[in-house]
């Protein structure tokens, strides 16, 4: 097995960070939503093992799983796809390159 793209690594690494932040933010405030709680967990808990893990068809099951969070059920919370595109964006990696084979694109 293989490690992620740098790009998509790293990219990754950073929406996965950024939802235990949001999380941890959540947990010490009173009332904050057990169910909140769990599907942002539901979203990322097996995108790090995605990422060390790399097959070709990772990078749609790590969108999927981010998507398991509903962002907009949830007031302030972030979009974890939208974070993870961007982050793509920011790292340099283009979708249409990487079907041509390097995963990178020119910065």
């Amino acid at each position: 097995m293989s490690i992620a793209p740098e790009p998509i690594l790293r990219a990754g690494m950073d929406t996965v960070g950024w939802a235990c932040v949001f999380i941890r933010n959540q947990t010490v405030r009173d009332g904050a939503p057990i169910k909140m709680i769990n599907d942002a967990m539901e979203a990322v808990h097996a995108v790090p093992q995605m990422l060390t893990n790399w097959r070709a068809d990772a990078l749609r099951d790590i969108r999927i799983h981010l998507a398991c969070f509903p962002a907009s059920r949830w007031p302030d919370a972030p979009d974890l796809v939208a974070f993870f595109e961007r982050r793509l964006r920011d790292y340099g990696y283009s979708e249409n390159v990487a079907s041509s084979g390097t995963g990178n694109s020119e910065r």
